[in-house]
């Protein structure tokens, strides 16, 4: 891994690929196949760059990457800080946290998480099935609050999970 940096404008195009990847890695066989495969065709590869390049221009969220000593994407992270938190949930949301399947293990996702959200009270979703992340999360001090709800892209559960240093 060479470092965490910045996403530019630049990077739309590669992020969105990424997240294609990412989902095909981690959700095959849990996410119905339709939905995958439409990820993957040419209009939504340009969709997914044009809303990654809106996101990182507009400053509506931090994106960072991180990439392998040969150059090659292996994470994508992004935050969001609301103004006004809904149902009393910390202002920073964690967006996005993708590392492909050959650097998971190897300290991408901490320094990650580390660069978008830090130490910070935060809240992000995750899919009930992705027992992974739940098991990483859990180690950042990250737990479910509420109750599970159903993600109307793909079908699946998902929770929020919140980490509060000062309690609510």
């Amino acid at each position: 891994m060479t470092g965490v940096d910045r996403a530019t404008a630049a990077d739309a195009d590669e992020v969105g690929r990424f997240q294609t990847r990412c989902w095909e890695q981690t959700y095959r066989g849990i996410v119905p196949d339709e939905f995958l495969d439409a990820a993957g065709d040419d209009g939504a590869a340009r969709t997914r760059a044009a809303r990654w390049a809106g996101r990182i221009t507009s400053g509506a969220r931090t994106v960072m990457t991180t990439r392998s000593a040969d150059g090659t994407l292996v994470g994508v992270a992004s935050a969001a800080r609301a103004s006004a938190p809904a149902d009393g949930l910390p202002a920073l949301e964690l967006c996005t946290l993708y590392v492909d399947q050959d650097a998971q293990g190897t300290g991408v996702a901490d320094a990650l998480l580390a660069a978008t959200v830090g130490d910070e009270d935060a809240h992000l979703l995750v899919f009930t099935s992705n027992e992974r992340a739940r098991r990483f999360y859990r180690r950042h001090g990250f737990a479910p609050e509420g109750e599970p709800a159903v993600d109307p892209g793909t079908g699946l559960d998902e929770e929020r999970w919140v980490r509060r240093s000062g309690g609510r």
